[in-house]
């Protein structure tokens, strides 16, 4: 299984994709977040990548995306892909 690890973005009104480091690109309307779908140009625009390419923020609009949710995985399964322990298995450990 290759990581799922964000390296670009790219937004439009209509669309949000997340290019990964591997090649592949993932996407989803851009409605799937009220936020991003009430924001400007300019407030999609300013997104960062953060938790080491797993997820997407936008902090002018206190948005945050995981790529487990464009992928339609559990969390923790996108993280351990990515090379990441469980939180719930770093609790019970």
């Amino acid at each position: 299984m290759n990581p799922a690890i964000v390296t670009d973005v790219r937004i439009s009104d209509e669309r949000l994709t997340f290019i990964l480091a591997d090649g592949r690109a993932i996407a989803c309307p851009t409605s799937w977040s009220a936020r991003l779908a009430r924001a400007t140009p300019e407030q999609r625009a300013a997104w960062r990548i953060g938790g080491f390419g797993t997820h997407v923020e936008w902090p002018a609009i206190d948005e945050h995306i995981g790529v487990w949710t464009l992928l339609g995985v559990a969390e923790d399964h996108a993280l351990e892909a990515a090379g990441f322990a469980s939180p719930r298995r770093a609790i019970r450990a």
